[in-house]
């Protein structure tokens, strides 16, 4: 359901957002809302605009909405749409490199090239990238412009979250969306969580941490499309978390340093001991007693601890 629209330039061009062909990891065309992303990645495509004539891909809309597990913006072209990097990061100026400040907890910039937010024959505007936008949806606080520079047009989505993102690059009319997942609903707890099957293979290829506002994350990154069985408790009655990995092939596989100093406010710490025997024991320190959740996310295949604080 839309929510929120701002236009400049040619305004007849806004029509409802239809799902056409998708950029980044494989998503199929659905109509209606799709799941949330879970992406983080980058992800880079290749637009239809031809890159032989100049001035062809020009911006001439900017609109944003919300769905039931994501936030939408759609960037409106005329003359097909241009190349496209996703990612999250910094958004700078144009022609200085001066950082710009955008409102939210992380960045997602989006740079298209060749693209243009001007008529390069008669230099008139077809979008004001000096317009900010504050669509404060539930995970898109705001967007602002870097540059309309050199063929290359960017702009930066404040996000509340470092959260999945998809692109999906649309016609009739041309058009690219960025799609930002809502926060995560699942609730915090301390009982012992077990999901997963013991019949896929543990292939753990590394762990990774990430703060994140109100909890820290612990990623595991898997090398299979399955996700074996796994069991995550705190020890006794301390503030340890383990989480346990036991699969179909033995020994297990895990890769990357078995040892992880973390530092966050409250994981610190990470080991990881493999038995020989299909199970992988990895063990967490935290500062505190507090509740945490598991998720599981594909493209690619992750295994996700967040613990409160």
């Amino acid at each position: 359901m839309w929510t929120r629209s701002r236009r400049a330039g040619f305004l007849g061009l806004a029509a409802a957002l239809g799902l056409a062909l998708a950029a980044g990891p494989a998503l199929a065309s659905a109509d209606g809302d799709l799941p949330a992303p879970t992406n983080t990645s980058p992800v880079s495509g290749t637009g239809t605009a031809d890159p032989g004539a100049p001035g062809t891909a020009k911006l001439v809309n900017v609109r944003t909405g919300r769905h039931d597990a994501y936030d939408r913006t759609v960037f409106d072209f005329v003359g097909g749409t241009p190349n496209f990097q996703v990612g999250y990061g910094t958004l700078v100026a144009g022609g200085t490199g001066a950082p710009i400040p955008v409102r939210g907890a992380a960045t997602l910039v989006v740079t298209f090239t060749p693209a243009f937010a001007h008529d390069i024959n008669t230099g008139a505007t077809t979008y004001d990238i000096s317009t900010v936008l504050d669509p404060n949806l539930p995970t898109l606080r705001q967007i602002r412009f870097g540059e309309d520079f050199e063929a290359h047009v960017s702009a930066g989505l404040g996000v509340d979250d470092r959260v999945g993102f998809r692109v999906l690059q649309l016609h009739n009319p041309d058009r690219i969306a960025v799609d930002v997942a809502h926060q995560p609903t699942q609730p915090f707890g301390t009982a012992p969580v077990r999901v997963g099957s013991a019949a896929s293979d543990t292939v753990v290829n590394g762990m990774r941490p990430g703060a994140h506002p109100g909890y820290d994350r612990l990623v595991f990154d898997l090398g299979t499309t399955g996700v074996p069985l796994v069991d995550v408790a705190y020890q006794g009655s301390g503030s340890t978390v383990v989480v346990g990995f036991t699969g179909h092939n033995v020994p297990a596989v895990f890769s990357g340093p078995t040892s992880v100093h973390i530092g966050l406010t409250q994981l610190r710490d990470a080991s990881v001991t493999n038995h020989g025997d299909g199970t992988v024991r990895v063990t967490v320190t935290t500062a505190s007693r507090h509740g945490f959740r598991i998720m599981l996310l594909d493209q690619p295949t992750r295994v996700v601890l967040d613990v409160a604080y």
